[in-house]
């Protein structure tokens, strides 16, 4: 019978013309296809940060990437096609951060991986099984990962072991005083995550006393990056070859000048002196008492939200299965974020949620840096920032959760599109009338004001982190160019400069991302003439998630 079988199995492969050796092949080319090779990548993970999970990833990256090359580009389809280019960019940066630059023995900050721990409070209500189980998990693994992180952490930056020790601060809250008021529906599971996060705490605790004893003496590297290694991302990670360091900084500084004559165009009509920082602390004057401002926050997403879906919505669509409203910064966003932000939360029900969040007063601050810190939260700052995260980023991400479905774009993550779409709105949405249509005419111009000086802010990034790089700045010097250009509170000056400088991603996000945006959107208005609008052109470019713009022009236009 078995003899019979084989003879079969011999005979219809001869009909069918395929040999044993072709099915190998065929076995071949799918385990080495471009879906498998994304596959492999997506599976290389560094869960505990020694160093033997970096250098086994950095071989498995090689390995994908050598087979990667041998695809034949020419045959793949257009979205095939960006995929393969996605997935080797991704694969360089990784290897540049684990191999070249070595990353991880520079950035003490990058050890508190509580990211999923933090999220159950990103959203008020009972918290997910599914959620707390996570968090538990990451809770297990933190004590080895910062054991690791004594093993791995060599010479960092004064500065940047200095922020992860007020990260272990934050860390602390969570842990020790967030956890224990969670909303947990299973008994079972409130007590093991309790027990998780007090084991975690004693680690981080033990942690924070090694970096203030130990690693902050040997924190003696400069806060600076090189700028080739500036270059590496611009060029390879978000493909924009024609703006180089220098570019980047010629295009600031005319931006500065510009914008500097501008807001003191406007500060001539605001009050009788003209006198920029004269009308900076007037604004500043108007901040609430620190119980009045997440109402406040929460008041201009729903003047945000009213106008865009009445009088503006011409502008971009706003999905409406998205839940949004004004929330206190979860602990370990508080340190990053020195005003506020943009968070997602879970999807429940179907439902997405993003949230403005925004980063109260640290209790370990004296009465003298508090009063100061207040001074931030102006009706003017948070409003314009208001719209910035919650329609920029949160309307952003509920636009790529619904429309990307292909792996390699879930994973690739370009910081330019998410941070220059919700630039590109803040003078949008002014161009478009809202505060004609929202303010009367001094809080019209105060709110000008304000979006110049978020302008002037991210202006200030690409001028500050570039000279720095040139060594023509000193982080002392970039912290004052904050203060004195654009009116920022000393306190998050400081945290501005200390944040942007911990890694050599390019600093041009906003400024040179609303360029190229502006140039598509012109494209957009060439090729589709009568067709052409506002909003179209808006919600199709939301469509690709965060992808680099020279792959989301070759899908929009399919060229």
């Amino acid at each position: 019978m078995k003899l019979i079988y084989i003879i079969k199995i011999v005979f219809l492969l001869s009909l069918n013309f395929i040999s044993p050796v072709h099915l190998l092949a065929q076995d071949y080319e799918k385990e080495n296809s471009l879906s498998a090779l994304i596959d492999a990548t997506s599976k290389v993970n560094v869960i505990y940060k020694n160093k033997n999970e970096y250098t086994e990833s950095v071989r498995r990256y090689r390995e994908i990437l050598s087979k990667v090359k041998s695809i034949k580009y020419e045959t793949l389809n257009l979205n095939d096609q960006v995929d393969y280019d996605l997935l080797v960019s991704h694969i360089k940066t990784r290897i540049f951060e684990y191999d070249t630059i070595k990353l991880y023995t520079l950035h003490p900050v990058s050890y508190f991986v509580l990211g999923r721990t933090n999220s159950l409070f990103t959203r008020s209500g009972a918290i997910a099984d599914r959620g707390v189980k996570e968090a538990i998990k990451e809770l297990d693994r933190l004590p080895e990962i910062l054991s690791n992180a004594k093993e791995n952490l060599k010479n960092p930056a004064k500065v940047w072991t200095q922020n992860a020790i007020y990260q272990a601060y934050y860390a602390g809250i969570l842990l020790n005083d967030s956890i224990p008021m969670a909303q947990v529906d299973d008994p079972k599971l409130k007590r093991q995550l309790i027990e998780s996060a007090s084991k975690a705490s004693k680690s981080v605790k033990n942690f924070k006393n090694w970096l203030e004893k130990d690693l902050l003496k040997k924190s003696k590297r400069s806060p600076s990056w090189k700028p080739e290694e500036i270059e590496f991302y611009q060029f390879n990670h978000e493909h924009l070859d024609e703006f180089g360091v220098e570019e980047m900084l010629e295009i600031a500084l005319k931006d500065e000048i510009v914008t500097r004559k501008k807001m003191e165009s406007l500060a001539k009509l605001i009050h009788p002196s003209g006198d920029l920082k004269t009308v900076w602390e007037k604004m500043k004057d108007e901040a609430p008492p620190w119980e009045g401002v997440l109402p406040m926050a929460q008041s201009f997403v729903d003047i945000a939200s009213s106008w865009l879906m009445n009088e503006g919505d011409h502008v971009v669509t706003i999905p409406t299965y998205v839940d949004y409203g004004a929330r206190i910064t979860a602990p370990m966003g508080r340190r990053a974020l020195s005003f506020g932000g943009a968070t997602i939360g879970p999807t429940v029900a179907g439902r997405q949620s993003g949230y403005y969040i925004i980063t109260p007063l640290e209790n370990r601050l004296s009465q003298k840096e508090k009063a100061s810190r207040i001074r931030s939260y102006n009706p003017y700052w948070t409003n314009v920032i208001s719209y910035h995260e919650w329609l920029g980023h949160n309307v952003q991400k509920a636009s790529a959760n619904e429309n990307v479905k292909r792996k390699m774009r879930q994973l690739f993550r370009s910081a330019y599109f998410s941070q220059s779409w919700s630039f590109y709105l803040e003078k949008l949405l002014e161009d478009e009338g809202f505060f004609e249509d929202r303010f009367d005419y001094q809080s019209s111009l105060k709110h000008r004001m304000a979006r110049l000086q978020m302008r002037m802010w991210r202006i200030q990034r690409i001028i500050t982190k570039l000279k720095m790089a040139k060594g023509e700045m000193s982080f002392d010097q970039a912290v004052q160019d904050y203060i004195d250009k654009i009116g920022m509170e000393p306190t998050n000056a400081f945290i501005e400069v200390q944040r942007d400088s911990q890694t050599p991603s390019p600093p041009g996000r906003e400024i040179i991302g609303e360029i190229v945006i502006l140039q598509l959107r012109e494209e957009y208005k060439r090729r589709l003439g009568d067709h052409y609008s506002l909003k179209r052109f808006n919600d199709n470019l939301l469509m690709y998630g965060d992808l680099p713009f020279k792959h989301i022009r070759r899908l929009m236009f399919n060229d």
